[in-house]
């Protein structure tokens, strides 16, 4: 029940923060900061493994693959390539209204810059210590050929997806540059300026709000299904599918098809 209240308070703190003055962050799913619904995610499937701890029952397989996978890119997530000539060429053009800027970002969740990383650290040192002097349950991925096929498929199907949009945006961005009055003229930087002037469309933005709500949705469902020990599953084609090892495999669909 530990990830229940962790996920609980966070998500009341992000509701009350996104609904407060100044709460709403432009061009991002959702309105919040870029990363918040990622790290609610990480946090409530990192969090998971503290009911087993309690119950000394042993963790499932696709539950430790689920946290080394979070983990694993959420460490490794950096800002983007847009981001950061953003943040560069306002720096050297103007540094005042870089420093102020840069003060009034927002951060995952709502919090100050690193805190979800050290959260995840402190969750993680946590849950090895309990188990050390607890039950010592076993942190082991028991994984058949055909579990690291599907892993490795769900993630290539989350390239390819957005490998679409890049190629899309890419193709857009060629348009827009070719627009513009005099462009063979104009420097590097100033295109850049202008291709970041740019707003994303209403329908980029809702789609990636969309996707952000039913990745969440998925994803808490299955723990949902994993908490009360209810396995449902699907027949198609005479397959019997566990609907709730689905859910959680689409981290590696969402995480493949992220930036």
């Amino acid at each position: 029940m530990i990830n229940w209240i962790i996920g609980g308070i966070f998500l009341v703190w992000i509701v009350i923060n996104r609904f407060s003055r100044d709460g709403n962050v432009e061009d991002q799913p959702l309105g919040l900061p870029r990363g918040t619904v990622r790290a609610l995610i990480t946090l409530i499937v990192v969090s998971f493994p503290f009911m087993y701890l309690f119950t000394k029952e042993e963790i499932p397989g696709l539950i430790i693959n689920a946290i080394f996978i979070l983990i694993a890119f959420y460490f490794e997530t950096r800002k983007s390539e847009k981001e950061e000539l953003d943040r560069i060429i306002k720096e050297i053009k103007v540094p005042e209204e870089f420093i102020k800027k840069e003060e009034t970002i927002r951060h995952p969740l709502y919090l100050p810059k690193y805190s979800v990383r050290i959260l995840l650290l402190f969750i993680i040192t946590l849950i090895v210590v309990i188990n050390y002097y607890g039950p010592q349950i076993p942190f082991e991925s028991r994984n058949t050929l055909f579990d690291i096929l599907i892993i490795i498929t769900l993630f290539i199907i989350g390239l390819i997806i957005r490998g679409i949009k890049n190629y899309k945006k890419n193709r857009n961005i060629k348009e827009t540059i070719r627009n513009m009055k005099n462009y063979q003229n104009l420097s590097d930087i100033e295109i850049i300026e202008n291709i970041m002037g740019l707003k994303p469309s209403w329908w980029q933005k809702t789609g990636q709000s969309i996707l952000s709500l039913f990745m969440l949705t998925a994803i808490t469902s299955a723990l949902i299904f994993y908490t009360i020990h209810w396995d449902p599953r699907a027949i198609i084609f005479d397959v019997s599918i566990p609907i709730r090892e689905f859910l959680l495999l689409l981290i590696n669909v969402y995480f493949g098809f992220r930036d």
